[in-house]
């Protein structure tokens, strides 16, 4: 009995006979025993057809968040080392295969080949020919220029060991990003301005390429481009999704901080007057003068929290030390309570 096709399969033949995919007298000339050929169908084994086919974000879980963590600790590490406002800012985050995502640097700029124990293949970062030559130009001690200038040529070996003390900084930065998801040790294997010595991967491995936009003050100052396999992340994936839970943020934080604020210490004070002097009352003042506060002992104190009245209480002496007995509160004189001034 010949199998019954299902109407999704009946679809595909029909539609692959309309375009001439399928040669159909080649069909009745094998016979009656031969069975019709079904389609054969491409299948999807990371789900890259369910979305846009050049987004990397939903690749790994959070890893958005980890990226925008890493941008923030580069730049304030460049503004620490280079005496220069810094920042850098997440663009996108693509997938591609590793070949093709050299072949886009143009062979222009320098590329960091790293290593991430205990994680395996490592990644790559990328130095654009702007954002090579600006940190140059600043770490041989250039002065503020209002237009930052790439050059159209290659960086020489002497520029490439330059820029390593960057290219290492960038370890740190990366380990403290990645710490929430995985206790990784990065470490600048390489700097190399010639990219077809670059390999760390098959050339048809998946990579997922973020770009990172830099700025000096307010002036662009080149792309950072981290270049790393999925499947460097893939077996920590699970513990991307972890480091994040939205549920009952906007509680969490308002009972955080309502528990929080019942542990700030305050200034509190016992005010029995208040009198005004001139400066020049103040100037002569000298030893043996009283001075006269216009206080009534038998009127409550004022207990001031910060530089606000908040209580009234009576003065006294309690277990050797000068205390005071709070009679009341703003409006409200029913509560009875007792501090050490």
């Amino acid at each position: 009995m010949e199998p019954i096709l299902t109407k999704e399969e009946i679809a595909d033949l029909l539609s692959a006979i309309r375009e001439g995919a399928i040669n159909v007298d080649a069909i009745d000339d094998q016979g009656p025993g031969h069975g019709i050929p079904r389609i054969a169908k491409e299948i999807d084994l990371f789900g890259l057809y369910n979305r846009d086919e050049t987004s990397g974000e939903m690749r790994i879980p959070n890893l958005d968040i980890v990226l925008d963590v890493f941008a923030r600790n580069f730049g304030t590490s460049l503004t620490n080392t280079l005496q220069r406002t810094f920042q850098a800012e997440r663009e996108e985050i693509v997938t591609d295969n590793f070949q093709n995502s050299l072949l886009a640097l143009n062979n222009k700029g320098a590329i960091g080949i790293y290593s991430t124990d205990p994680l395996k293949y490592g990644c790559l970062f990328h130095f654009d020919n702007l954002l090579a030559f600006t940190l140059l130009e600043i770490m041989l001690g250039s002065s503020h220029a209002n237009e930052l200038l790439a050059l159209d040529r290659n960086l020489t070996p002497i520029e490439i060991n330059v820029l390593k003390t960057t290219m290492t900084g960038i370890c740190a930065d990366l380990s403290k990003a990645m710490a929430p998801v995985a206790a990784i040790k990065p470490a600048l294997i390489k700097a190399e301005n010639n990219f077809r010595l670059v390999n760390i991967v098959d050339a048809e491995t998946e990579v997922l390429v973020t770009t990172f936009q830099i700025r000096a003050g307010s002036e662009q100052a080149g792309k950072l481009r981290m270049i790393i396999p999925y499947l460097t992340l893939e077996p920590i994936r699970e513990k991307f999704k972890e480091i994040v839970s939205v549920t009952h943020a906007s509680y969490t934080w308002g009972s955080t901080f309502a528990k929080e604020a019942l542990e700030m210490p305050f200034l509190l004070t016992a005010r029995s007057g208040t009198l005004t002097l001139s400066i020049r009352e103040i100037i002569n003042l000298k030893e043996g003068d009283i001075i006269d506060l216009g206080y009534d002992p038998d009127r409550p104190l004022d207990i001031l929290v910060e530089d606000k009245r908040k209580f009234s209480a009576v003065p006294g002496e309690r277990d050797g030390k000068k205390a005071f007995h709070i009679t009341g509160s703003l409006g409200n004189t029913t509560g009875e309570q007792y501090g050490n001034q």
